[in-house]
C-alpha cells in the first residue's frame, strides 16, 4: 500500500507540473500580448472585477471541496448539488447587486453583470477536478487544464487585437471555463458515484464549515489588497493595474510551482496520516523543494526586474511595476511554513489551529496595508504583505509537528537562501542595471545553483519516493 501511494503520489506530481508548467507557459505567451494589446485601466478593472468573483466562488463552496478530498464517505453528489445551488444563487445575486460597486470604478457593474456566470461555470468543473486529484490521478486533468489555457489565450489575444478590451479578457474566461467543465465531466462520467442524500447536506455544510472560514480568510488576500489601494488612490484602476502585475510576476514562480504540488500533496498527506513519519518527510522535502526554486526566482527578478518586466513581458508603459516588482519578489521566502503547512493541518483536522493563522494574517495585512497605503501608496501595500503576524504561528506549529527534523528543515532553508546571494551580487558588481549583460550572466549564475542544490537534495528525494525505508532510517540517524 505504501509503496502503491508514493507510485501515485510522484506520477500526479509529475503530471500536475506538466498541466501547471504547461498553462502558465501559454498564459505567460498571452500576456506578453495581451499587456500591449489591452490599457492597464482595463486590467485594473478586470482585476477588480476578477477578485469580487474569487470571494463569491468562496461563498458558493462552503469549504465543501476542500472536505470532500479527507471525507471518507465521498459524498460527491451532495456537493455537486451544493454547488450548484449556491452557483446559480449567488450568479443572480451579483447582476442585480453590480450597482453597489460603481463606487471602485464606473465601469465595474457591467462587466461584472456579464462576468458573474463564470460562478457556475468554474463551479460546474469542482467535482469531477476533486475526484481526479483524490484518487491522485491528475494525469486525467492535464489534457483539459492545458486546453482550457489554449482557448483563453487563443480567444483573449483575437478579441484584444479587435479592440475588445476587457471585454475580451471576460469572453476569454467564461468560455474557457465553460470548456473545462465540460471536458472533465466527459472523463469522469459513468465513474464518480452521484447519488446523494439531502439529509447528508447540512452534516456536511458542518464538517466544512471551518474549512469554509480558512477560505474566506485566506484566498481573498491577494484580491482585498485592490480594494485597500482603490481606497486610498485617486486613480484606482491604473494603480491596481501596476500592483497586480507586480504582485503576479513576483509571485510568478509561487504560482507556477505551488498549485501543483497542493493538489498531490493534501491527497498523498491524506494516504499517510496513519504514518506521522511519512507525513514529516513529505512535508519537509514538498517545503525545501517549493523554496528552492521561489529563491532562485526571487533573486533573477530582483537584480533584473527592468529587463524582465518592460523589455520582455509586459512593455515600456509599465515601468511604474518595477519598483514594485522589487519589493514583492522577495515575498515568497518570508513565509517557508504556511506553503505546506496548512495541508498538514486539514489532514490532522485541525481546522481551527489553521483558521486562527489566516484570520491573523488576513487582520495583519488589513491593518498594515491601511496603515502603511495611507502615507505610502501602493508601495505600502507591498510592504504590508511582510508582516502577516499569523506566519510566527505557523512556523511554531510546525516545529511542534516536525520535532527534530524541523531543525533539519531550518538548515537546508539557510543554504536554500543563502546560497545563491554571492553569484548574483558578483552579477550585480560586474555588469550594469537594466541591461542584457546583467540578464545573461544572471541566467548563468541560476544554472549553477540549481545544480548544486539538485546535487544536495537528490539523494533525500530519492529516498522518500524509492527507497522509504532508508529514508526513514536517515531520518532516525
Amino acid at each position: 500500500m505504501a509503496a502503491d501511494t508514493e507510485r501515485r503520489f510522484l506520477s500526479s506530481a509529475l503530471s500536475a507540473y506538466g498541466s501547471q508548467l504547461g498553462r502558465v507557459a501559454i498564459r505567460t505567451l498571452a500576456e506578453l500580448a495581451l499587456a500591449r494589446l489591452i490599457l492597464p485601466e482595463d486590467w485594473g478593472v478586470f482585476g477588480l472585477a476578477r477578485a469580487v468573483l474569487v470571494i463569491a466562488g468562496l461563498v458558493r463552496d462552503a469549504g465543501t471541496q476542500y472536505h470532500l478530498v479527507r471525507d471518507e464517505r465521498r459524498p460527491y453528489g451532495e456537493v455537486l448539488v451544493w454547488i450548484l445551488t449556491t452557483g446559480s444563487l449567488l450568479t443572480v445575486g451579483l447582476v442585480l447587486a453590480a450597482g453597489l460597486f460603481a463606487g471602485l470604478d464606473p465601469r465595474l457593474p457591467e462587466v461584472l453583470t456579464w462576468f458573474a456566470p463564470w460562478l457556475l461555470l468554474d463551479g460546474l468543473a469542482i467535482v469531477p477536478k476533486v475526484f481526479f486529484e483524490r484518487r491522485l490521478a491528475v494525469r486525467r486533468l492535464v489534457a483539459p487544464e492545458v486546453l482550457r489555457g489554449a482557448l483563453f489565450a487563443t480567444l483573449a489575444i483575437t478579441l484584444a487585437a479587435l479592440g475588445w478590451g476587457v471585454w475580451s479578457l471576460v469572453a476569454a474566461e467564461l468560455s474557457a471555463a465553460a470548456f473545462f467543465a465540460a471536458f472533465v465531466w466527459r472523463r469522469a462520467w459513468g465513474e464518480i458515484p452521484l447519488g446523494w442524500d439531502p439529509a447528508a447536506i447540512p452534516p456536511l455544510l458542518r464538517r466544512s464549515s471551518l474549512l469554509f472560514l480558512i477560505a474566506l480568510a485566506a484566498v481573498p488576500i491577494p484580491h482585498v489588497q485592490r480594494f485597500v489601494i482603490a481606497a486610498f488612490d485617486e486613480s484606482a484602476s491604473l494603480a491596481v493595474a501596476f500592483f497586480e502585475k507586480a504582485y503576479e510576476w513576483g509571485l510568478r514562480l509561487q504560482i507556477l510551482v505551488l498549485p501543483a504540488l497542493l493538489r498531490v500533496v493534501y491527497p498523498a498527506l491524506v494516504e499517510y496520516r496513519g504514518n506521522r513519519q511519512r507525513m514529516v518527510d513529505a512535508y519537509r522535502l514538498g517545503t525545501v523543494g517549493i523554496l528552492a526554486l521561489e529563491t532562485l526566482a526571487a533573486y533573477f527578478l530582483f537584480f533584473n526586474a527592468e529587463v524582465v518586466l518592460l523589455d520582455i513581458i509586459l512593455g515600456p508603459k509599465w515601468v511604474a511595476a518595477v519598483p514594485l516588482l522589487k519589493i514583492l519578489c522577495f515575498l515568497p521566502l518570508a513565509d517557508p511554513f504556511t506553503r505546506l503547512g496548512g495541508e498538514v493541518l486539514k489532514v490532522r483536522e485541525e481546522d481551527r489551529t489553521w483558521l486562527v493563522i489566516v484570520i491573523a494574517n488576513m487582520t495583519s495585512l488589513l491593518v498594515f496595508g491601511v496603515l502603511l497605503a495611507r502615507p505610502f501608496g501602493v508601495a505600502g501595500m507591498a510592504w504590508a504583505n511582510y508582516l502577516l503576524l499569523g506566519n510566527l504561528l505557523m512556523a511554531w506549529r510546525m516545529a511542534s509537528f516536525c520535532g527534530p527534523a524541523f531543525w533539519r528543515l531550518l538548515r537546508d532553508l539557510a543554504f536554500v537562501y543563502l546560497l545563491p546571494l554571492p553569484l548574483f551580487l558578483l552579477t550585480a558588481a560586474v555588469f550594469p542595471a537594466a541591461s542584457w549583460s546583467r540578464f545573461a550572466a544572471s541566467i548563468a549564475a541560476s544554472a549553477l545553483v540549481a545544480a548544486a542544490f539538485l546535487h544536495r537534495f537528490e539523494g533525500p528525494v530519492k529516498d522518500f519516493f524509492f527507497r522509504p525505508s532508508a529514508a526513514a532510517e536517515g531520518d532516525r540517524r
